[in-house]
């Protein structure tokens, strides 16, 4: 009996050991970059803006129990601005709460919205920011679609890098994702002089991305890959 126990303790301490490597050879491999001073020092110093889309009467995409975009992507924006004020980076948010950056004289939707585009573009201009980094979340007619992807604009060669940076962390920290980062003409990208990147977090369309996405803690990890995916882009 006292054998068995020995080879039996044996059997495990060599199991866990296996699996532990396995782990950590897995984890290397996907790109992980481990959290070190050297690695938060990439980030210190930096002027990042981070753009919660829509906000105000512009609710954005509406999942099917309500679950409203504008709300959504100003959780997972905040939950970005805490980690990379800790790596001390110098944020902006272009909007704190359920409003937009339009003037209140303005009734026009059309005006209203180039109005809002425009003044977020130059919020980013004024303050000179390193990164632009605006978070949506998606939507399409058909529930059967999910999957975080980000869009470049397709001139800008250091916003095509971050993109694709930070699409290989939602793929590596949300699970598997055969989406790509891809060239997106919209405004925000088009018009701004710095690298940047727009995130669609997820479906709200999709059932099952809409509850994920509705979780504090699922925010919380979306938000993570994003930070990752801009430390990715700095140490390449």
């Amino acid at each position: 009996m006292r054998v068995y126990v020995v080879h039996l303790g044996t059997v495990l301490w060599w199991a866990f050991t296996s699996l532990a490597v396995g782990i950590v050879m897995g984890v290397f491999s996907a790109g992980y970059i481990p959290v070190t001073s050297q690695a938060t020092n990439a980030l210190s110093g930096l002027t990042i803006v981070i753009d919660p889309g829509h906000g105000g009467i512009d609710p954005g995409a509406v999942s099917a129990s309500g679950l409203l975009e504008k709300d959504i992507v100003l959780a997972i924006s905040r939950e970005l601005e805490s980690l990379l004020n800790q790596a001390a980076v110098r944020t902006f948010l272009t909007r704190r709460g359920d409003y937009d950056l339009a003037d209140n004289v303005t009734h026009n939707l059309l005006e209203r919205k180039r109005q809002d585009l425009q003044r977020r573009v130059e919020l980013a201009e004024d303050c000179n920011a390193d990164l632009y980094i605006a978070i949506h979340a998606n939507y399409f007619p058909s529930s059967i679609w999910s999957g975080a992807q980000t869009f470049y604009y397709d001139s800008d060669v250091e916003g095509k890098r971050l993109a694709e940076a930070i699409q290989a962390e939602l793929v590596r920290v949300l699970g598997p994702n055969k989406r790509l980062a891809r060239p997106g003409n919209y405004r925000v990208l088009r018009d701004t002089t710095m690298p940047a990147a727009i995130v669609e977090v997820g479906f709200l369309s999709n059932p099952r991305e809409a509850a994920l996405l509705a979780d504090p803690h699922y925010q919380a990890r979306v938000a993570q890959a994003v930070y990752w995916g801009i430390l990715r882009y700095l140490r390449s």
